[in-house]
């Protein structure tokens, strides 16, 4: 039995939130699963869509603890931002990666991110991304990590813009 896109849109917003930090949550436990337990090493394209992931699942996560519709609507505003920055690295990924140029060097995008930024002394296992952006490691289904990725941005646009949809609604 299928959900009716009616239901859907019913939804409260705090569901869809959680749902979007669930989403967050279960996308960085893959992603450290690849990198820690496959030895697969992410590429600075990856470690971009990481930092969007946590972003939308951090705001998302300010919206569930948000009092009125309008920092729910905030939340989720910044939600989609992030959201839409991740799935456009993870489009981009994943076009390079179905699409190879000729010569392509992903380079460390962000060094004096690694050098200066307090989070390289914290959380340096999850911001260093020396990995090949064109490597192929692992697929399902013909689907690379890229297009998971991009999958699973997608899905996080979807449950914030029904998140705000409804907030928007309730006010």
């Amino acid at each position: 039995m299928s959900a009716s896109p009616s239901l859907l849109l019913r939804l409260q917003p705090r569901a869809l939130l959680g749902s979007v930090v669930a989403l967050a949550v279960l996308a960085m436990a893959g992603a450290l699963f690849f990198q820690h337990v496959m030895h697969f090493e992410p590429c600075p394209l990856c470690v971009l869509q990481r930092v969007a992931i946590v972003a939308a699942g951090a705001s998302a996560a300010l919206g569930l603890f948000a009092a009125g519709a309008a920092g729910q609507l905030a939340a989720a505003a910044l939600t989609l931002a992030f959201g839409i920055a991740g799935a456009g690295v993870a489009a981009w990924h994943s076009w390079i990666v179905r699409f190879p140029p000729e010569s392509m060097s992903c380079g460390r995008p962000f060094e004096w991110f690694h050098e200066d930024f307090p989070l390289a002394v914290w959380l340096p296992k999850l911001f260093r991304g020396e990995g090949d952006c064109l490597r192929i490691d692992w697929s399902l289904l013909g689907l690379t990590i890229p297009d998971l990725s991009l999958l699973a941005f997608l899905l996080l646009l979807a449950a914030a813009a029904l998140a705000a949809r409804a907030i928007w609604r309730s006010r």
